[in-house]
């Protein structure tokens, strides 16, 4: 069955005949995937935890900078788009451990090579916002 019979997709969505999801078109459901796998925190994480599975205080630590509260709600939303599973073990405290499932693990070599790029261009990028800030100054207040 192809995407489209399957799921309530707006016919503008449809790039071409073979896909029935178009990124592009702003009636298409594949805006909110891609929103999702952009947004601050989930690449982070993808690229944590494709180097194994890992615990809520390990992630915290290895992503810095999130919150217990967002990187919850963040964990909450990628194991509900079967980004990760959850793995409770019993236990007092009780063992969670994080992992990616085979679709989130899909993501780990596009955003390994967004990170890549990422940090071979920083020092470019930085240099040339700093001559746009210069020949662009900002009023004062």
């Amino acid at each position: 069955m192809t995407p489209a019979a399957s799921s309530p997709v707006d016919e503008t969505c449809a790039a071409h005949p073979l896909s029935a999801y178009d990124v592009l078109s702003p009636a298409c459901p594949s805006r909110t995937v891609l929103r999702h796998v952009v947004d601050r925190w989930t690449p982070l994480i993808v690229a944590v935890l494709a180097e194994g599975p890992r615990r809520f205080g390990q992630l915290r630590e290895a992503v810095g900078g999130v919150t217990p509260k967002v990187l919850t709600q963040t964990l909450r939303s990628m194991e509900r788009d079967g980004l990760l599973t959850r793995e409770q073990t019993p236990g007092v405290p009780p063992r969670v451990d994080y992992m990616l499932t085979p679709l989130g693990a899909g993501l780990a070599e596009p955003i390994a090579a967004l990170r890549a790029w990422a940090e071979d261009n920083a020092e470019q990028v930085l240099a040339n916002r700093e001559v746009y800030d210069r020949s662009h100054p900002q009023p004062q207040e």
